[in-house]
């Protein structure tokens, strides 16, 4: 019997590490049905990535870590400004931990949103020279595609929805997750160039 154990062990431990591996497209697989079953795509589109209604985030290929707490956020209140309230507490705050992860993979595991339209050639967009000067790329990255953990990717993000937040996070309106880190570096631009790094990252690829 002990030597029919020991002959099995190698064969457990290659099914228990190629489980591993698979753990995280079947948790995908589950957030996907879960994405469409509490009709995320009513708002944020079925790819993630075309939201419906201009202000509305796309939420393809953010990082597991940014989406897990954003969601745990709106449904604990401690994120409560622009749409998260009225109409994602509701659809969120009977998710499971386990149902909030495998959204977030499921998100994480799609391609990133493609760019409404390239910056015009000859001079770089003011935006990104804003953007690179006022600090912003320290944390979300070259072109806001490359943050660090628990900061959300923003380049190609819908223009509106930054605008929003980056206004709310200024004024103290939403101070969940990053948001105390960035609020500081927010009063060192004005309304103006606010709204030309958010054209700036709407065109990025």
């Amino acid at each position: 019997m002990f030597k029919t154990i020991k002959r099995q062990l190698p064969v457990m431990a290659l099914a228990a590490a190629f489980g591993a591996v698979s753990f995280g497209p079947a948790l995908a697989a589950d957030g996907k049905a879960l994405y469409a079953d509490k009709g995320c795509a009513a708002c944020h589109g079925e790819d993630a990535k075309t939201p419906l209604q201009e202000g509305f985030p796309k939420l393809a290929g953010q990082s597991v870590e940014y989406i897990t707490n954003q969601i745990k956020d709106i449904k604990s209140g401690a994120r409560k400004n622009g749409q998260t309230v009225d109409t994602m507490k509701p659809i969120v705050e009977d998710l499971a931990d386990a149902d909030v992860q495998a959204i977030a993979e499921y998100l994480f595991s799609l391609k990133e949103a493609p760019a409404a339209a390239a910056a015009a050639a000859g001079a770089p967009h003011p935006g990104k020279t804003l953007f690179m000067t006022k600090t912003c790329v320290a944390c979300h990255g070259k072109e806001g595609k490359k943050p660090l953990p628990g900061y959300p990717a923003i380049g190609g993000q819908d223009k509106a929805y930054i605008l929003a937040q980056t206004k709310d996070i200024k004024a103290g309106v939403r101070a969940n997750g990053k948001a105390n880190a960035m609020q500081p570096v927010m009063h060192l631009v004005n309304d103006d160039e606010i709204g030309q790094i958010a054209d700036y990252l709407s065109t990025v690829k």
